[in-house]
């Protein structure tokens, strides 16, 4: 029977109940491979600790799966978070569909359960179909990151994960190697995914996205069903719309109005303008949305009052929330800012959030919150003054300028279709 390395990546201790939905399992698991130490655990799995070998090194999450990939004793390896929790006899029905398909990656049905909900996702067949991953420009909707089966030849073979990323290096490794990768989804096979921190570092999702665009030929593989021959003009607004689309949903709002601008100097539309005028709204770059709203650019009389008026409202509500918060009612400014953002999420306000946590000295939830908010702005100095201050206060001051890099830095698609 085939025995499975479960690579676990995180470095704090699971739970019992993880060792327990091992449990379900253990006639496949041939080991349990750890960046941590244990110490006084009594496991009747064999537990392999790399912990002392690890201590020290500040590593990304890239070079922890490759470290312990190439420390696994078996073949198969099957990757898990310290909150998965697998369902009984899961792992070997994953094994099944490997050797059945000559799958290189199977994966299940996440069932993902956060502040006491339950969101169970059956998952698209993706099996001979892998390149439309390419086309939807999110490949974290169809692939769970935990719960996956691969091999070590597979990891090898795509010449492992990129130790630059600090996230999303296991999706950067499906986009590198779509070209050759077999995707198999167990169709009838769960598991559970805990989220315990609701906080996604999207940055590099936009990066990953933007450097994979700018080495897929967007007209055969990326978008080939636009009319590129009838109306390229067309086509190619419409394509980097959608990419811009996608960048604005990972706060990218940045390098989304760079998209959004070169596609309407190919094609000037309503729609994109719409787009372009919100995702200015998110970096909170109020003067250059109003440059944009009159009738001469297309956009109805009303609309232009309608959006004027709210950003002048929006606009007085920072400006007051930034007084009280100057004025010591740090309180009574989270309760309006929490208020704002029912009906504004921009970068000023997240900044304004991190400012209201640093005043608490609560510095981790300051930071995260300054991180956001440069991640929809990285050019508003105050914003980059602020999160370059506590990230000094944490020791984190790499990981900013890794923000920059990659956000303003490297992976523009401008002049790539």
């Amino acid at each position: 029977m085939a025995k499975v390395s479960v690579v676990l990546c995180s470095f704090q201790f699971p739970e019992e109940k993880f060792f327990s939905s091992l449990e379900k399992n253990r006639s496949y698991v041939g080991e349990v491979v750890v960046p941590f130490e244990v110490l006084n655990y009594d496991s009747d799995f064999n537990i392999r600790s790399f912990g002392r070998e690890l201590k020290g090194r500040k590593l990304t999450r890239a070079e922890v799966r490759n470290f312990l990939v190439s420390k696994a004793s078996n073949e198969d390896v099957l990757f898990l978070s310290e909150s998965t929790y697998l369902e009984e006899d899961f792992i070997g029905e994953l094994l099944e569909e490997k050797k059945e398909f000559s799958a290189d990656i199977v994966f299940g049905n996440p069932i993902y359960f956060f502040n006491g909900k339950e969101d169970v996702k059956n998952l698209e067949q993706l099996f001979e179909k892998e390149k439309t991953l390419v086309s939807s420009l999110s490949i974290e909707d169809y692939v769970p990151e935990w719960g996956v089966l691969t091999t070590k030849s597979v990891i090898e073979r795509g010449r492992g994960f990129d130790s630059f990323l600090e996230d999303y290096e296991f999706y950067d490794f499906i986009y590198r190697n779509i070209g050759w990768l077999r995707l198999r989804l167990a169709e009838f096979s769960y598991f559970t995914q805990e989220i315990k921190d609701s906080f996604v570092d999207t940055a590099w999702r936009s990066f990953v996205l933007r450097r994979m665009l700018g080495k897929f030929d967007w007209k055969k593989e990326v978008f080939p069903y636009l009319s590129w021959d009838e109306k390229p003009e067309v086509a190619k607004a419409t394509a980097l719309t959608l990419v811009g689309n996608q960048l604005c949903k990972y706060f990218d709002f940045f390098n989304a109005s760079n998209c959004y601008r070169e596609a309407l100097l190919s094609f000037h539309n309503q729609e994109t303008l719409r787009r372009l005028i919100d995702s200015l709204k998110g970096m909170g770059l109020f003067d250059r949305v109003r440059e944009l709203l009159s009738p001469e650019q297309g956009i109805p009389e009303d609309d232009v009052e309608r959006e004027l008026q709210f950003l002048e409202g929006v606009e007085t509500v920072i400006s007051d929330l930034e007084r009280a918060v100057e004025e010591g009612k740090a309180l009574e400014a989270l309760s309006a800012a929490v208020e704002l953002a029912g009906v504004y999420e921009g970068a000023p306000l997240y900044n304004l959030f991190g400012v209201i946590n640093w005043l608490r000295k609560d510095f981790e939830s300051a930071y995260r919150f300054f991180y956001k908010a440069v991640t929809m702005n990285p050019i508003n100095r105050d914003f980059l003054y602020n999160l370059f201050s506590v990230a000094e206060t944490l020791d984190r001051k790499d990981k900013v300028e890794k923000l920059l890099m990659i956000l303003v830095g490297e992976g523009n698609i401008e002049g790539r279709v």
